[in-house]
Formats: structure tokens, C-alpha cells, sequence
């Protein structure tokens, strides 16, 4: 495993006034993890990419690896304790030709979401990818996630393709976009 890299950490206020720590994800964040993973909505759970399981959980915070994914958090203090209420990440590639671009992944808590935390965190993995002198960014969003969508977008990611029926959910295939920005 690669250094924790406290360079990637900060602090930003919402614009409800709440302060939030973003920083790297450590082996110890495993039960906050959980915590804010089941506690999320069925619609939120139904927009993730891949279903969460607390083993899944435990694979991520057990196996870091910052050199191959760069997970990030945001934090609050709440009740004399800090609560995860956004996880994001960034993905890389290791073969050459696809070293120039990462994957972006993000999850922000029902209870904080419009508050612009997504947009603050996606903008934070951004700066971190112009410091890796990445050239592109990814992701997928499911084509019926508008508020999502919309984030995206506000940050310069802009629609590259269409994947069809790419996720069965409840009895129905759904299709999701891939969105990109180039930095």
C-alpha cells in the first residue's frame, strides 16, 4: 500500500453553513462506512453502480491502494463523533495507453445532498486529477438520474455514449451514460 496522502485533504462549508473534512479514506473507516452506506434511501441505492455489502466495504478499507484508487471522504462532527455523509473516488489506469485517464465514482448521503457537497467533492477530485496530470476523467450515471446528471454537467462533464439495458434493477433493464470531462 501506498502513503495516506494528507495532501489531499481539506476543509469546505456548505451552503447551509455545515463544515465538512474531505480526506482520504483509511483502514479504520470501515464501520462509518457501513453507517453511511445502510442507512442510505432504496432510491439511492438504486442509482450505485454496484450493490454494497458490508464485505465490499471491508474489501476497500482493508486493500487501499492510493497508487490504483483514490478514495475520498467528507466528514462532519456530529454528537461528538465524526459521520461519513459522502464517499467519492477516483480510479486509475495502470496500462499505458489508458494511464491518462480515471474513473469517478461518487455517493453523497439522502440527508445531504442539494446542499452542494457532490459538486464541492467533484470539483476537489478534479483539482487532485490536474495535479496527476490526468488528461480525462469518467463516469456513469443511470439515464433516469436527472439530479445527478445535473452535477455533472455543472462540472463540465458533458454525454459520450449511451450503454443499453447495462443494469437490471427490480425486474427492469435500465441504460446508463457515459460522461466525461478532459482536463
Amino acid at each position: 500500500m501506498s502513503n495516506y496522502p494528507n495532501e489531499w485533504t481539506k476543509k469546505v462549508v456548505l451552503k447551509g453553513g455545515v463544515e465538512v473534512f474531505l480526506r482520504p479514506e483509511h483502514s479504520n473507516d470501515t464501520e462509518m462506512l457501513w453507517d453511511m452506506f445502510s442507512t442510505l434511501t432504496e432510491e439511492s441505492l438504486d442509482n450505485l453502480i454496484h450493490p454494497f455489502t458490508r464485505e465490499r466495504i471491508e474489501g476497500w478499507t482493508s486493500n487501499i491502494d492510493y497508487d490504483k484508487n483514490l478514495p475520498i471522504l467528507a466528514l462532519i462532527q456530529e454528537g461528538g463523533k465524526e459521520r461519513i455523509i459522502g464517499s467519492a473516488s477516483l480510479s486509475f489506469h495502470s496500462q499505458e495507453s489508458t494511464r491518462h485517464k480515471a474513473e469517478l465514482g461518487i455517493t453523497i448521503h439522502d440527508d445531504y445532498q442539494n446542499q452542494g457537497l457532490g459538486t464541492t467533492m467533484i470539483k476537489h477530485l478534479l483539482d487532485i486529477a490536474q495535479k496527476k496530470k490526468l488528461k480525462k476523467i469518467y463516469l456513469r450515471v443511470d439515464t433516469e438520474n436527472s439530479r445527478a446528471m445535473h452535477v455533472y454537467e455543472k462540472c463540465g462533464f458533458r454525454i459520450e455514449a449511451k450503454l443499453e439495458k447495462e443494469d437490471y434493477v427490480k425486474g427492469q433493464f435500465r441504460d446508463d451514460y457515459i460522461m466525461a470531462i478532459f482536463l
